[in-house]
């Protein structure tokens, strides 16, 4: 692989200030799925930084370690190649729940780093740094963790500001983890002050990017040709099971400006021929004054673009049928909607809200007769659950009928509250930070007062093959999106995923 490698636009014979790698462990994090049913994404969040970096006159490259599929010591050897004055791990994964698992290639990367080169200092940034940094720093082999959003802290280390004085940057001192004097502080204006993506450091025509498989039903063939990208940053809610406030700290949501976002979509469009896009804010159909915009400028476009976007079963329900209408004719075909629950008392539990099963269902119905689709997410082990309320949640699952659900197992990332309640509870967690990853061997999710851990996931594992394997699902998605999704899809349920818990 590395003989024939070629990055975008290197830098010609300048010194490098700065190499963001992008790394992934998606055969350890995916299993049998890898091959054909998990997605890979362009590193947004590496492109924004590296946007961000280069607008103040620094040099930066993308090393998409994920992207390439290449393995540590050819990212190593690349690293060394390059010798950038700076090297930073960039930790983040399709959401702030999901890039815990990707620390195990983080560890192994730095390790494989330090041994080909002892003296080159390491960088971490990322969602999973910003939820556990002195831990990150103090079992990783790294010399400086960035906490928070981390654009003004690299930008202070590449301006020679003193390491001690610089806002946001955990260091090591005599292998023990030192606080910073202050946190780093998020950007407020965000199309002014990173008003830049670097879409062109990414390696479009190398790398191995794929959409989600349920995104593109319709059209399979299509999944290579794809992008993610953010138009908000946060989330004014406080769900108890995810992380993401760990990076923002905050409860609220930071807009980029419409027309940015079409200036973007774009760039992906016209330049790099992207045709399916991932909105991966946290909440996208949730302000029309942003969202509406959007889909009226993508109206007047001529190229047809395939988008999913986050949304809210309170926020769609304050929706006209008329703009979910016209969102539809924009090109937003899927809506990820967060169910994970008909059980009420559950949904309380975990602070997701007070929706009733009528209230889902009118939502859901909603949605459909505006012709977009569903990956709807559920989730089971909620705290004080039994069998009977994750049957009930199935059930209620097979009733909605959504095009493709996700079925998840309640688990306590780092940085959420589970996490500090399990923490401060005692409550079993996972050995090693692969056993986060939801389809992973060693995957550990949380137990229940009624039940536990291994029971919670054999009933998971048990909901997403009858969900799936259902005939009514299973014609549904034959009459909608034709012969070859179906077989798609039976092709998906005959991976059978080894669970270390479960005794395989």
């Amino acid at each position: 692989m590395m003989d024939n490698l070629s990055l975008p636009n290197e830098t010609m014979g300048q010194p490098l200030d700065l190499l963001l790698v992008n790394v992934g462990a998606k055969k350890r994090v995916y299993q049998g799925l890898t091959k054909d049913y998990s997605a890979c994404e362009p590193p947004f969040w590496a492109a924004l930084t590296a946007g961000y970096i280069r607008k103040h006159d620094f040099t930066v490259e993308i090393l998409d370690a994920n992207g390439l599929n290449l393995d540590f010591n050819e990212t190593a050897k690349i690293i060394s190649g390059k010798n950038p004055s700076h090297t930073a791990i960039v930790v983040y994964g399709q959401q702030a729940n999901t890039c815990t698992p990707i620390m195990v290639a983080v560890e192994q990367l730095c390790r494989t780093i330090k041994s080909l080169e002892p003296d080159r200092p390491i960088i971490l940034t990322g969602w999973h740094p910003s939820a556990l940094p002195a831990r990150t720093i103090e079992e990783t082999n790294c010399d400086l963790v960035v906490q928070g959003e981390g654009f003004s802290t690299l930008l202070h280390l590449l301006l020679g500001n003193p390491i001690d004085r610089i806002p946001g940057l955990w260091r090591k001192e005599a292998g023990r983890a030192v606080a910073p004097k202050a946190r780093t502080e998020n950007v407020r204006d965000l199309t002014g002050e990173l008003s830049h993506i670097a879409w062109d450091l990414i390696p479009w025509t190398q790398a191995q990017y794929r959409a989600f498989n349920w995104m593109c039903l319709q059209d399979l063939e299509s999944r290579s040709r794809y992008a993610s990208l953010f138009t908000s940053l946060g989330c004014p809610y406080k769900c108890s099971f995810c992380a993401i406030h760990a990076t923002y700290g905050e409860r609220k949501i930071r807009y980029w400006s419409p027309g940015w976002v079409l200036e973007q979509i774009d760039i992906l469009a016209r330049n790099h021929g992207v045709r399916n896009i991932n909105f991966i804010d946290e909440l996208f159909v949730f302000n029309p004054k942003h969202y509406l915009p959007i889909a009226k400028g993508l109206l007047s476009r001529e190229y047809k673009v395939n988008i999913c976007a986050f949304a809210r079963v309170d926020a769609v329900d304050r929706i006209s049928p008329e703009d979910l209408s016209m969102l539809k004719r924009a090109g937003f075909n899927w809506f990820k909607l967060g169910i994970e629950s008909c059980n009420s008392a559950s949904l309380s539990a975990v602070h997701k809200g007070r929706y009733t099963k009528d209230d889902i269902r009118r939502v859901v119905a909603k949605i459909h007769r505006a012709g977009i689709d569903l990956c709807a997410n559920f989730m089971f082990g909620l705290p004080g659950e039994d069998y009977n309320c994750m049957q009930d949640t199935l059930s209620f699952a097979m009733e909605l009928n959504c095009a493709f659900p996700s079925f998840f197992c309640t688990m306590a990332p780092p940085g959420s509250d589970l996490y500090a309640e399990a923490v401060r509870k005692g409550v079993k967690l996972p050995d090693s930070w692969i056993g986060y990853a939801q389809q992973g061997y060693e995957f550990l999710p949380l137990p229940t007062e009624h039940l536990t851990a291994p029971q919670v996931l054999e009933f998971r594992d048990y909901a997403f093959h009858a969900y799936f394997t259902n005939p009514r699902y299973l014609d549904s998605i034959e009459k909608k999106f034709g012969r070859v999704a179906r077989e798609h899809v039976n092709g998906m349920t005959s991976i059978k995923l080894r669970r270390k818990i479960l005794g395989d």
